[in-house]
């Protein structure tokens, strides 16, 4: 059961399993239903990618690009709410080439705003954040404005745009991401710590045991991105890693339970 953020990363003995694009691997990524799906497993987090509209509102989609998941086409940035709304993004089943028709009548894509509505309190959020600095502020506003202080971080590549995030509000949480070999430097880690993260996501394919030991040594938590087949998980687990992401956080709960 979620209570918040502290709690997870105090549990040092709890493997923390993050869904990652909600329950990915079996329901149309970043979409409401994902969500729903990943939380009833039991997932600590739920992990989305958000951008901004033609109007300003953030939006929950990981690609450039609308191609891939829905039948819309071109950059979402560019479309207003309302015309995005219109889209059905089914349209990608995990592993396989974009489907000729979707899976579902209609899926519609989800607000940032409809996610803290429905899932605030159910599970943590590891927010993944595309937007410009003008739609990073409105993302701030709303993390805000629905306290999710302690109940999600923003999971951020450009040291400029975590200062913007921190000239908001010092209280918002955040996560350092920055290239996907330097995630598990030493030196990038300390400064993961110095700027107050207390989450990290070293790439398993980077990352080893000196990783994981140093990021206990840090108190740091780690989000290993990602493992989704057993081998994975269990080299994560006996490595030292105290976290996961998963497309397939079902299969992660079972081992860790």
């Amino acid at each position: 059961m979620f209570t918040n953020l502290t709690a997870l990363y105090e549990d040092w003995n709890h493997v923390i399993v993050t869904a990652h694009r909600g329950a990915s691997g079996c329901y149309p990524e970043n979409t409401a239903l994902a969500m729903r799906k990943a939380v009833a497993w039991g997932a600590d987090m739920i992990e989305f990618d958000l951008r901004t509209t033609l109007d300003g509102v953030p939006f929950i989609l990981h690609d450039n690009s609308l191609d891939r998941t829905s039948n819309l086409t071109g950059r979402g940035e560019d479309l207003t709410l309302a015309q995005l709304k219109e889209g059905n993004f089914s349209y990608y089943a995990f592993g396989r080439e974009k489907l000729k028709a979707p899976i579902y009548e209609h899926l519609e894509i989800p607000t940032f705003e409809e996610i803290l509505q429905e899932f605030r309190g159910k599970a943590g959020m590891n927010i993944q954040v595309y937007a410009k600095p003008d739609g990073l502020r409105e993302i701030c506003r709303l993390y805000c404005d629905y306290d999710m202080f302690d109940q999600g971080f923003m999971t951020i590549a450009e040291l400029e745009n975590i200062e913007i995030v921190k000239s908001f509000d010092s209280r918002i949480e955040v996560c350092y991401t920055p290239g996907w070999k330097e995630r598990c430097d030493p030196a990038n880690l300390k400064l993961c710590k110095e700027i107050g993260c207390r989450f990290v996501q070293p790439p398993i394919e980077h990352s080893n045991e000196d990783t994981y030991a140093l990021c206990r040594q840090l108190g740091l938590r780690t989000n290993v991105f990602y493992a989704d087949t057993e081998p994975n998980i269990r080299k994560i687990l006996a490595q030292g890693g105290t976290g996961m992401l998963s497309n397939r956080a079902d299969i992660v709960l079972d081992i860790v339970r």
